[in-house]
């Protein structure tokens, strides 16, 4: 593991007594790309490329050779960013459609449903299962329930819930917190018919038994999908509601991963997809004010794994909060080496000079770790700190399990 903090090398005591210290701070909270899903079964961009140019070439070629949309020296290279592409294959299909142009449109619009596709395969992470319920208790999803109950477990009387900002479509964080019995604010409240209103955001639960600090113990987390989710839609009325994972797979998902393609039907929602998009614009726009307005509280870290640093939007956000003092990010990049090693070569990615440009600051507000394996999702949540009166070997799910098996008669269970 290697980790610089203000462009110079630290030890590893000293990297952990830092992350303990953020941990305390006011405002706390993590930014997860496709790679903190990679081990629960989602792919990363660069896998949905890969996989893309496996099951499709003859598309492939048109993007390269007749619609320009795709440099050569890019694919070979799997650094091609696949939601860019959608954004520029959707406005060409918007062309071939005014120009009446059959052929094209008939192309464009069957590159359009295979990025489609490959994309939400990547994100089911459950396959045919996401559809069932209880999908938290299963083992490849301990890592995001161990963050969620970290990042509460460590939050004093009196400071705000944690925050959760992810640019991933698929549902690891909310069946993870469903599985812990946490409350997730998305955004979206009502009992059959659940829309988006931005104030959800400004609501918080409380324990109205409790007395005096214990009262303000958190049962609930802020959830911001920077990028949309496989479970929103647009109906008819143009009003952005989120449905239930068996919902969305039975209405929308399975013809798009089975062939009828992304317009049968279609209304969940992708960055750059929805034709009302001044409408789900607004959705979008919120959930990055949200972001923008966290960073830039008092007293605030933000821990960030997974993220490629791919999105401009988000790096630029990132880098003008650091105009904010008490600001402090952490950054999990398990190619920092090859990316220092790539810029120094005169070829690397805009990615890449990104990272390497956050590493080389001399603000002691940036701390960055390499060093692949040490740099994973499940490295990050194991790096995070219990409390020193949180049961280390004991998960909220094991005491629910055991008050489970009490209830039914089976005997006493150990704790």
């Amino acid at each position: 593991m290697i980790i610089y903090q203000g462009g110079k090398i630290i030890s590893e005591d000293d990297f952990r007594s830092h992350i303990y210290s953020l941990c305390q701070l006011d405002n706390v909270g993590v930014l997860l790309g496709a790679g903190a899903s990679v081990g629960c079964g989602g792919n990363t961009m660069k896998q949905v490329w890969q996989s893309f140019k496996a099951d499709y070439p003859e598309l492939v070629e048109l993007l390269l050779q007749k619609y320009l949309l795709v440099n050569k020296n890019d694919s070979d290279n799997d650094i091609v960013n696949v939601e860019l592409l959608i954004d520029e294959v959707t406005k060409f299909l918007s062309v071939a459609k005014t120009r009446h142009n059959e052929q094209e449109y008939e192309e464009v619009g069957l590159i359009l449903n295979s990025l489609y596709k490959e994309v939400t395969k990547a994100a089911l992470l459950t396959g045919e299962d996401f559809r069932n319920k209880n999908q938290g208790k299963s083992e490849k999803f301990k890592f995001h329930k161990e963050l969620i109950s970290k990042l509460i477990s460590n939050r004093q009387p009196g400071q705000s819930a944690p925050s959760l900002f992810t640019t991933n479509y698929d549902l690891a964080l909310e069946w993870a917190a469903e599985d812990l019995g946490i409350q997730l604010f998305n955004g979206f409240s009502g009992l059959h018919t659940r829309q988006f209103y931005p104030q959800n955001f400004d609501l918080a639960f409380r324990n109205v038994n409790a007395k005096g600090e214990a009262r303000f113990g958190h049962y609930h987390a802020y959830l911001y999908k920077l990028h949309g989710s496989l479970t929103w839609y647009q109906d008819d009325y143009l009003t952005v509601n989120e449905i239930s994972s068996c919902q969305a797979y039975d209405n929308y998902i399975d013809s798009i991963i089975n062939g009828r393609g992304f317009s049968y039907g279609q209304h969940l929602i992708y960055p750059g997809a929805n034709k009302y998009s001044h409408t789900i614009g607004f959705v979008y726009g919120e959930m990055f004010r949200r972001f923008g307005e966290f960073l830039s509280k008092p007293q605030t870290a933000l821990f960030i794994n997974g993220f490629g640093f791919g999105d401009y939007h988000i790096n630029r956000i990132v880098l003008g909060a650091l105009l904010n003092p008490s600001f402090h990010v952490v950054i999990y990049y398990p190619e920092l080496v090859s990316a220092i090693n790539a810029v120094a070569d005169g070829n690397a990615s805009e990615s890449e000079k990104a990272v390497v440009n956050l590493k080389n600051m001399t603000f002691n507000q940036v701390t960055i770790i390499g060093g692949a394996p040490e740099a994973y999702f499940d490295s990050f949540v194991k790096h995070l700190p219990y409390p020193v009166l949180f049961p280390r070997e004991n998960t909220v799910e094991d005491l629910v399990e055991a008050i489970a098996k009490l209830s039914k008669g089976e005997g006493n269970v150990p704790f």
